[in-house]
C-alpha cells in the first residue's frame, strides 16, 4: 500500500467506470432509487461494517469502523440530478431523456466511494468511525435532502461533517477553501398584485397591475443598493414577470417570481421585511391589493474555522500548496450542506474542474463535464480528511 495519493491514482480506472455509470443513468431529486441501490451494492461489496438504506428517502449511509476507538466523522456526497437535456456527445452521455448530472453529483458520489475504498484499506489509521453519507434531493430547495438525513438519527453521533463540490470557476485540481460564509442562503418569493382591468384608452378607470409590478421590480433593487452594507453580499432577482391578456386592456393582475440570496441572517430578515413593506406601500398608494408568498430555503453555508483550517492542511499535504487556493469571496449559489453545518462542526470545499483551453461550462449547464482525473483527487481528499480529523 502506497501513499494516499498513490492509492487514489491507482483507483482511477475503476472510478471512471463508476462515474460514467452514474452519469449515464441520472435520477431526479426524490427519485434516486436505482442510484441508491448501486451505491449500497458498492459499499457492501467493499466490506463496510454496516450499510443503512432508505435514510431520509433514498439516502444511504455506509459505516467504517477503525482499528481503535475514537470519535465519529461523516463525509457527504449528493446523489440527485437535474431536469436538463444533456448536449454533450460523449459515449457516457445521459440515457435518461431530460435528466442530467449537470451539477456534478456523479463525481461527488464516485469520489466518496473511492474514499470508502481508501479508508477500508487503512483501518489501522482510523481512530474512530467514519460515516459515508450519500444524500438524496440536494437540488430540492427549499426542502432539500440533508434535513431528512439529520432527522433520521443515524448522524447523531457524528461530531463533524465534511464535503466538497466540483467547481468550474477554479482551475482543474485546485482546492478552494474558505472559513466562514462560502455559499448563500436561497429564498424564493412569489408576488401577486391584484389591480383592476379597464379599457387601455381609459387607464383612470383601472388599476394597472403592469405599472405596479414594474414599480415594485425597480424599487426592490434599491433594497440591496441602499439598505445592505456595501461589504455584505445580497442579490434580489426577478425571474418571472407575467401580466396582461391583451394589448389594449389594462392588466388586472401581475405575478412576479424570484429569488433572494444572502450571506447573513440579519440581511436575510431585513430584505424580506423590506419587500413586504414596499409591497404594502405600493398597494396603499394605488388602491391595489397583493399577496406575497416568501419561502425560506437553504441557509447560508458557513464553514467552521477549525475545520476549514484542517481540510486546508490536509489538501496541502496531499497536493502541495500550489494547488490549494484561499477563496476570497463567497459565491451566491446555495447548497443544502449548510444544514449539516448548522448542527455540527465541519467544512465544505470546492474542487476545481476548469480545463485550460476549453470552455468552462458552468454548473447547471447542458454541456457541463469534467476531466475525470479529478475523481482520484476528490477520493484522496475526503479519505485523508476523515483520518486527519479523527487523529487530531
Amino acid at each position: 500500500m502506497g501513499t494516499m495519493t498513490e492509492s487514489a491514482k491507482a483507483l482511477l480506472p475503476e472510478l471512471i467506470k463508476i462515474r460514467r455509470d452514474f452519469h449515464e443513468y441520472p435520477e431526479l431529486s426524490g427519485k434516486e432509487e436505482e442510484t441508491a441501490k448501486k451505491v449500497a451494492a458498492y459499499l457492501k461489496e467493499m466490506g463496510c461494517d454496516q450499510v443503512i438504506e432508505h435514510v431520509g428517502g433514498h439516502g444511504v449511509i455506509g459505516v467504517i469502523k477503525g482499528a481503535s476507538e475514537g470519535g465519529v466523522v461523516a463525509l457527504r456526497a449528493d446523489m440527485d440530478a437535474l431536469q436538463i437535456q444533456e448536449m454533450n456527445e460523449t459515449e457516457y452521455r445521459s440515457r435518461n431523456d431530460g435528466v442530467m448530472h449537470a451539477c456534478g453529483h456523479d463525481n461527488h458520489m464516485t469520489g466518496l466511494l473511492g474514499a470508502a475504498k481508501l479508508l477500508l484499506e487503512r483501518r489501522d489509521q482510523i481512530h474512530g468511525t467514519v460515516k459515508l453519507v450519500f444524500q438524496p434531493a440536494e437540488e430540492l430547495s427549499p426542502v432539500g435532502g440533508s434535513r431528512g438525513m439529520l432527522e433520521s438519527g443515524y448522524l447523531d453521533d457524528a461530531k463533524a461533517v465534511y464535503g466538497l463540490h466540483v467547481w468550474p470557476d477554479l482551475p482543474h485540481g485546485k482546492v478552494g477553501v474558505k472559513a466562514g460564509p462560502l455559499m448563500a442562503a436561497t429564498d424564493h418569493f412569489t408576488i401577486t398584485i391584484h389591480g383592476k382591468t379597464a379599457h387601455g384608452a381609459k387607464p383612470d378607470q383601472g388599476i394597472d397591475a403592469v405599472v405596479l409590478g414594474a414599480q415594485f421590480v425597480m424599487a426592490a433593487q434599491s433594497i440591496v443598493s441602499r439598505k445592505v452594507d456595501p461589504l455584505d453580499n445580497a442579490v434580489v432577482t426577478f425571474g418571472i414577470f407575467n401580466a396582461g391578456t391583451r394589448y389594449n386592456i389594462i392588466a388586472g393582475e401581475c405575478v412576479l417570481d424570484g429569488t433572494v440570496r444572502t450571506l447573513n441572517e440579519n440581511t436575510r430578515d431585513m430584505i424580506e421585511d423590506s419587500m413586504r413593506k414596499l409591497l404594502d406601500a405600493i398597494c396603499l398608494q394605488s388602491g391595489a391589493t397583493a399577496d406575497i408568498v416568501y419561502g425560506r430555503g437553504y441557509p447560508a453555508l458557513v464553514n467552521h474555522e477549525r475545520d476549514a483550517v484542517l481540510i486546508k492542511k490536509t489538501a496541502v499535504s496531499l497536493f502541495g500548496e500550489e494547488d490549494v487556493v484561499d477563496v476570497k469571496n463567497p459565491a451566491m449559489p446555495a447548497e443544502d450542506f449548510s444544514f449539516y453545518l448548522r448542527e455540527k462542526e465541519g467544512a465544505f470545499v470546492w474542487l476545481g474542474t476548469a480545463q485550460e483551453g476549453k470552455t468552462p461550462w458552468p454548473l447547471h449547464n447542458s454541456r457541463f463535464d469534467v476531466d475525470e482525473d479529478i475523481l482520484w483527487r476528490g477520493a484522496a481528499l475526503l479519505a485523508q480528511t476523515a483520518i486527519d480529523y479523527l487523529n487530531a
